[in-house]
């Protein structure tokens, strides 16, 4: 028997076989089939001989890591258009965050050129130190796109999550990351197979 808890987060013994088992074509491939025995889980009970298949990466503990190295560096795709796609590992708060920065920006451009336009049409110069019309403006231009970018949004979702943060730790919830607040605040269903996560069936 071998204790597969490392892997499968499972308490219970399982038993081994050395009996050949043909997969079917309709059968889905098993985590932990029954005549192997994979890397980080320990023999608790008999003995026997085995031929190693696969060592590092190729193993199941090496394709979960690369599973998880992968989902926490995946960097949301750009798609074409004025607004990012941010599809990928992004948080709803992110990604409104996100849509609303892009269209800001494309708001705040399209104001300072035709701001832009209509002074250089207009003629508008310096009162202090008259000069080229169309230098003036675009320092007019530059500094309204400037001022319009809400720099201050990202700090003030900083702090509310840190706030939420600090709650949950008086409630004795364990926070890791910081986005996990507002992720967890909009999820509605929560999947769990680990054996003694909820042990007296509530949150």
């Amino acid at each position: 028997k071998v204790s597969e808890m490392a892997l499968t987060g499972e308490p219970d013994d399982v038993a081994k076989t050395w009996k050949i088992k043909v997969q079917k074509a309709d059968e889905p491939e098993k985590l932990t089939p029954e005549n192997m025995v994979f890397s980080g889980c320990s023999v608790t009970n008999g003995r026997g001989r085995g031929v190693v298949v696969s060592t590092g990466m190729g193993t199941r503990i090496g394709r979960i890591a690369q599973l998880i190295a992968e989902a926490d560096g995946g960097k949301p795709k750009k798609k074409c258009g004025c607004l990012p796609d941010v599809s990928g590992n992004a948080t709803p708060l992110q990604t409104s965050l996100e849509n609303l920065g892009a269209r800001i920006g494309v708001l705040a451009i399209a104001v300072c050129v035709l701001i832009f336009i209509f002074g250089v049409a207009m003629k508008r110069q310096d009162p202090v130190n008259p000069g080229s019309p169309a230098l003036y403006m675009v320092l007019i231009a530059v500094t309204l796109a400037v001022a319009a970018i809400p720099e201050g949004i990202p700090l003030c979702v900083t702090i509310s999550l840190s706030i939420g943060c600090s709650d949950m730790v008086k409630k004795n919830v364990l926070v890791r990351k910081l986005a996990a607040v507002e992720t967890l605040g909009s999820a509605s269903v929560i999947c769990s197979d680990k054996t003694g996560t909820l042990t007296e069936g509530k949150m």
